[in-house]
């Protein structure tokens, strides 16, 4: 059985059955709420790529195919995985970084 502790002005005690319902509750909205989450630090972690190599779609340039590949790859990864892959896109290594494939750039 969970204990559930509530902590009010420094001093703890038992939460009574609501407040253990209520904390239920919470857990579970935060737990299902867990792919949206996600998939808004893939969007950023996505962007953060895409403005990483903006400067190279400049008219001035020519992209490699290996870039627009990239590129293309980038925008389309909310729609090409689903929630289920989202623990591996977020993966990171012990120095912090992402261990997916998809994020490296060409």
């Amino acid at each position: 059985m969970v204990n559930y502790i509530v902590n009010e002005n420094g001093v703890e005690r038992e939460a009574t059955e609501t407040e253990k319902a209520d904390i239920i509750a919470r857990n579970k909205a935060w737990e299902d709420n867990k792919p949206n989450r996600q998939l808004f630090q893939i969007r950023e972690i996505r962007n953060e790529k895409l403005s990483e190599t903006d400067y190279l779609a400049m008219s001035d340039n020519t992209m490699s195919d290996d870039m627009i590949d990239f590129r293309k790859q980038m925008r389309d990864i909310p729609q090409d995985f689903s929630e289920d892959k989202y623990d591996e896109l977020l993966a990171r290594d012990e120095q912090g970084n992402l261990t997916h494939r998809v994020w490296e750039k060409p």
